[in-house]
């Protein structure tokens, strides 16, 4: 058999260690004891050689189990005389098994001096592991032990003083080491005061830990680990005793009331014990210790928040503290924090009551607040006058907490006044003297520091004041949107003051805003007030926007809002009055309103007559004249409205605003420099569209005449003659010098044109046939005054019109006589058109000439086939005018009508006569023999003949 290697031969000793440790165990203890010292040695050995975790594991738990084989060779009855003495020593009867934390101890001394034994022959690792064996141990028996108070407490006393002894033999010293030495040590010494004083309460046990923390952060000063961990285990013990005393307040929050109220104080000593702490040390810690100070006095308050005594003592301890604290940090934060507790030190004394004076009531509190507000602002200006970091620092913090203080004081007082106009409370002094004392103070800040969110305050506070003041009488809401419309004004004065006395280029945008929100609000509260002076009111807002409009080019369309708001005003008025007027109908509101559109207007045209007010309100000539012509718009739609539905009253009223309004538009039709003739819209010039749109709301206003004497004589005995009469007053704006008199001569020749039509139109059911041959007349004038000839085809139009109309008259009902005055006008137009002469038109020329004698002669043709001579005279007509004239049109329609008309005649006599169409077929056929005779002996003479005439006629026209 090969040899083997040591290595397997210790490997297989310790199997049979471990089978003949198994064997014995159980029947015999002595033998398993024997067994384990072969193996404690067997691992000792190896320990030495080796140096192997395993073994030393091996080690560990072979000695744990011999103890309990060593205990169980114990004879009984000593078993249980021993654990009946420890149990009666340490009351534990009833758990007896806690004796083991004791009991077992010694295991762990033997443990440690085992590593401590490793550590000292250089093998580290192998000492951590046995340390780390027991400590595992050592924990396990600690647990056992928790259930007893006396065995927990020898426990965690044999624990310490093991702990304590290592940390003293250790070359090195462990950090983690020294925290588990320190807090073994102090829940050693709360178990014996335990153990000793079983039945104290939890609040003296809170006092216990704030004793034990102040000892701990005292030991702390210094340098060390020991010492550094005195200030961590100090940070435990101040949390632990805020949960023990968190009981009672946690109470208060849920509503159950407790009498004990003064506990909560005892935890002051954590901020005032850390400020000490941070007055002792350097600049590092010093600023760790103050910030934890200033989080345990906030943690602080609460422990004393439902408890009126104790409260003002904490805040007057987190006073004073934090004013330490805020000298090491030198910071805003603090500084804030400081001067919040003394705001609520002041706010809780006065809750709780001063001896001597009464309790606040809550119209007091307000004043309070101001005054609050007052004294922070003053504060600040002493605190600045000083000069030195830290006062600098608090005159900060006050500015800020007077501005939050003054923001919720101007927020409850605008909830005050919203109360007292719904009537829920009632207006009072305090309150008022509250709005006073605010106010102040506002002005006061911002005397010399003046910014936008200053003036708005201020004008926050004069609405506040405006409306308690107003909640003393009646509450109406009418009185508070007047006096808006006042503080609107007042402010808008006031800034144009203010950039006068200081000479500024731009004011602050808040004088802009201000009298702009007054002014909203002003119209909010009124919108569902209509009186006789609500009209006032909207003129007031208008103002308001005016003169904020008129500061800058860029709030132009506040200043347009403005112009807009005094012409609702104004409307406003007449509404209201209209409402209470009696009778009248709509058309008689639309003239009024349109009347008040005039008198506007006017006003704005008088204002551009003065430049220096155009100029105030940095308005352009051009942008005033802007809105004088919107005016006119207004007022035109308005009238002409009017017209379309009933009138009773206003039509004097009605017929001079018209006058007005044509006056108004046809004067802006001159050319001058404002309006000159280059400008130009849609292709027209812009002096000419005026006149047209004056000339045609004249034509439009007219229209009311017809209710007028004059009026009803133009529509009655004058009617059929309006036309001739039209005629002299186109005349009359035909011929007038209008360049001359500063206008465009193109408007009012236009008109001249059309308007003698525009009355035929009207007039066209009565119209006299002389009527019609005046206004030929006219149009052959035009035709010649203008050189343009084609006015003379109205003229023809007219007098075929005035023809018919004699026609009607005379009771001549035959179609050829109206037929043949259209045939002629066709002919005529063909004959003198000047286009038609051209040599491109000549088509057309010839077609018109057909058409014309063609509606003629075939309307004789086909309506008087019976009367014979007609159609014939009729050829007969347009073949001599077409031989004189040389106009083929006329021979060719002349002779087809003379053809057609000869051969249905010839038919007629045939029918009615059939010998002689027999003697009338011969003739014929004797005719056509000797032209034919003829034509074969003269072929070269006809030939000629008819090349000649060919060519002669190709020559007509």
């Amino acid at each position: 058999m090969p040899s083997l290697s040591p290595l397997v031969w210790e490997q297989i000793g310790g199997v049979l260690l471990f089978l003949g440790w198994g064997v014995a165990v159980v029947t015999q203890p002595w033998q398993a004891i024997a067994v384990s010292g072969l193996g404690l040695w067997f691992f000792s050995r190896r320990l030495q050689r080796y140096s192997l975790q395993v073994d030393l594991a091996a080690f560990f738990f072979i000695g744990l189990q011999t103890i309990w084989l060593g205990w169980r060779l114990v004879p009984a009855e000593l078993q249980q005389l021993a654990i009946a003495t420890a149990t009666n020593l340490t009351h534990s009867q009833n758990e007896p098994w806690a004796l083991l934390g004791i009991a077992l101890f010694p295991y762990v001394i033997f443990m440690v001096a085992l590593t401590d034994s490793l550590r000292r022959q250089q093998k580290s690792e192998l000492a951590t592991f046995g340390e780390q064996l027991t400590l595992i141990l050592g924990v396990g028996l600690t647990g056992l032990a928790l259930i007893n108070p006396t065995l927990r407490s020898l426990n965690l006393l044999f624990s310490t003083i093991t702990l304590a002894i290592i940390c003293k033999r250790r070359a090195t010293i462990s950090p983690p080491l020294v925290y588990l030495t320190h807090i073994t040590a102090i829940f050693t010494l709360c178990s014996i005061i335990n153990w000793l004083l079983p039945t104290l309460s939890k609040e003296i046990w809170a006092g216990i830990l704030l004793i034990l923390m102040v000892a701990e952060w005292g030991f702390s000063i210094g340098e060390g680990y020991w010492r550094r961990s005195g200030w961590y285990i100090g940070l435990g013990l101040a949390a632990v005793s805020f949960v023990l005393l968190w009981g009672n307040p946690e109470l208060s929050w849920y509503g159950v009331p407790y009498h004990q109220d003064y506990w909560g104080t005892i935890w002051l000593i954590t901020p005032i014990a850390l400020t000490g702490l941070a007055s002792r040390t350097t600049a590092g810690d010093r600023t760790t210790n103050t910030i934890l100070s200033v989080v345990a006095v906030g943690f602080a308050q609460l422990l004393t928040l439902f408890f009126p005594a104790a409260r003002l003592i904490s805040l007057g301890v987190a006073v004073v503290v934090m004013f330490w604290n805020t000298c090491y940090l030198r910071d805003q934060i603090s500084a804030a924090i400081t001067v919040g507790f003394g705001l609520s030190f002041i706010g809780a004394l006065l809750w709780q009551g001063v001896p001597g004076l009464a309790h606040l009531s809550v119209a007091g509190w307000f004043v309070v607040g101001a005054i609050a507000i007052s004294s922070l602002w003053l504060g600040r200006t002493v605190l600045t006058q000083r000069g030195n970091e830290l006062a600098l620092i608090y005159a900060a913090v006050s500015d800020k907490w007077a501005i939050a203080l003054c923001g919720f004081e101007l927020l409850s007082l605008t909830q005050h006044s919203l109360l007292v106009y719904q009537g829920s409370v009632a207006a009072g002094f305090f309150y008022l003297a509250a709005t006073v004392i605010t106010l102040g103070a506002i002005i006061y800040r911002s005397w010399r520091e003046s910014t936008n969110w200053a003036f708005y305050s201020i004008g926050w506070c004069l609405e506040l004041l405006t409306v308690e003041v107003l909640g003393f009488g009646e509450h109406s809401i009418i009185k508070i949107a007047i006096a808006n419309i006042a503080l609107g004004l007042t402010t808008q004065l006031f800034g144009e003051w203010w950039r006068r006395r200081y000479q500024l280029e731009r004011l602050p945008s808040s004088f802009h805003v201000l009298p702009l929100i007054y002014g909203a609000f002003s119209v909010i509260l009124r919108l569902n007030a209509f009186t006789d002076w609500t009209g006032f009111c909207s003129l007031g807002v208008a103002l308001i926007f005016i003169g904020v409009g008129r500061r800058r080019e860029s709030f132009k369309p506040l200043l347009y809002l403005g112009i807009i708001g005094v012409s609702i005003s104004a409307y406003e008025l007449l509404f209201y009055q209209m409402s209470q007027a009696t009778g009248g109908a709509i058309g008689d509101g639309l003239i009024a309103m349109s009347a008040l559109g005039v008198s506007i207007m006017c006003a704005y045209r008088l204002l551009s007559r003065f430049p220096q007010i155009a100029r105030y309100f940095r308005l352009t000539p051009q942008e005033v004249k802007g809105i004088t012509h919107l005016h006119w718009v207004w007022s035109s739609f308005l009238l002409i409205a009017a017209i379309t539905v009933p009138i009773q009253l206003n039509y004097y009223l009605g017929l001079g605003t018209g006058f007005f309004l044509v006056q108004y538009a046809i004067w802006q039709g001159r050319q001058n420099s404002l309006n000159s003739p280059e400008e130009k819209a849609w292709g027209i010039r812009i002096d000419e569209i005026w006149v047209y749109l004056g000339l045609i709301e004249a034509g439009v206003i007219s229209l009311f005449l017809q209710d007028f004497p004059i009026g009803r004589v133009f529509a009655t005995q004058l009617l059929p003659w309006n036309g001739a009469i039209a005629c002299v007053a186109a005349y009359f704006l035909y011929i007038l010098p209008w360049e001359t008199l500063g206008w465009s001569k193109v408007p009012w020749q236009r008109a001249a044109y059309i308007l003698p039509l525009i009355i035929l139109g009207q007039t066209r059911l009565q119209v006299s046939p002389i009527t019609l041959v005046i206004t030929a007349i006219y149009y052959i004038f035009l035709a010649k005054g203008a050189a343009q000839f084609r006015f003379t085809y109205l003229s023809v139009a007219l007098i075929d019109w005035a023809l018919f109309s004699w026609f009607h008259n005379l009771r001549l009902t035959e179609t050829l006589w109206y037929v043949t005055p259209i045939g002629l006008s066709l002919l005529y137009i063909a004959q003198v058109d000047e286009t038609l002469k051209l040599p491109e038109s000549k088509t057309i020329r010839h077609s018109l000439r057909m058409l014309g004698s063609g509606i003629i002669c075939g309307w004789a043709i086909l309506f008087h086939q019976n009367a014979p001579l007609i159609p014939g005279f009729f050829s007969l007509i347009a073949i001599f005018a077409g031989l004189a004239l040389r106009v083929r049109a006329f021979l060719y329609i002349g002779t087809a009508t003379f053809f057609i008309t000869s051969i249905y005649q010839m038919v007629i006599f045939s029918f009615r006569y059939s010998f002689l169409k027999w003697i009338v077929g011969l003739l014929v056929g004797i005719l056509l023999i000797y032209i034919a005779a003829n034509f074969e002996t003269r072929r070269a003479q006809i030939n000629s003949l008819l090349r000649s005439a060919s060519e002669q006629f190709q020559q007509w026209e």
